[in-house]
């Protein structure tokens, strides 16, 4: 016997649906069927007006009646891109002069070979001091563009002549010209330290750079008495 409503198979004595649990002794009851409704009929695409014709003498040439020629206008020439100057693309630092042939002790590796090098110190003028807080001084001073060991020479001469008790850190700047400078120095710079603790020693330190301080072949000297 065929469940009425799952259509499920049971035994002809069975009053309830092994698979639905209806009672298969009342009769479901019958949907009306509702006429299938009809596809509305397609709506015509919306008219739009015809093109426009060009009138006569307007528009398109007319077939068969020369039209004149128009002269062409010559291209404009082109322009060259704006280059910056070369000095300010790659400037090119001030060479250093060839001078006399730096000691055998330089760079230097103790303070008796540091000192030495003041015999080849050159001539300088003072063109800026001021005093800053914390017992420092700071020195700018002028002599000609020379090699990294005059330049040492000459720091370490300007440090011993101005040389006071009074400051615990002396910095002697080195420019060759008057000009200004993103760097603080251009033609080296030396800096002492009073009395700075070193582990368990109190020592006075020496710091020598030459140049600016970022050229690849700035000499850096460390030493301490």
């Amino acid at each position: 016997m065929r469940c009425p409503y799952c259509g499920g198979i049971n035994s002809d004595q069975a009053q309830f649906c092994v698979r639905c649990g209806r009672d298969m002794s009342i009769k479901p009851p019958v949907q009306a069927t509702t006429p299938r409704s009809r596809a509305p009929y397609p709506t015509p695409p919306p008219s739009y007006p015809a093109p426009r014709q060009p009138s006569q003498g307007q528009g398109y040439p007319r077939p068969g009646v020369p039209q004149p020629q128009q002269p062409r206008q010559p291209a404009p020439p082109p322009v060259p891109p704006r280059r910056a100057p070369e000095a300010q693309m790659n400037p090119v630092p001030t060479p250093i002069p060839t001078g006399p042939e730096p000691p055998t002790s330089f760079p230097p590796h103790t303070m008796q070979q540091l000192k030495t090098l003041v015999q080849g110190a050159l001539n300088y003028t003072v063109e800026h001091e001021e005093e800053n807080v914390g017992r420092k001084k700071t020195i700018r001073i002028l002599y000609q563009r020379c090699t990294p060991w005059q330049q040492v020479a000459t720091l370490l001469k300007a440090l011993q002549e101005h040389q006071s008790d009074k400051f615990n850190t002396i910095i002697i700047q080195g420019i060759y010209s008057k000009e200004s400078s993103i760097y603080g120095f251009t033609n080296g710079q030396i800096q002492f330290d009073r009395n700075v603790r070193l582990g368990s020693q109190v020592m006075h330190r020496y710091q020598i750079e030459t140049g600016n301080g970022f050229e690849t072949d700035s000499v850096r000297i460390v030493l301490s008495e």
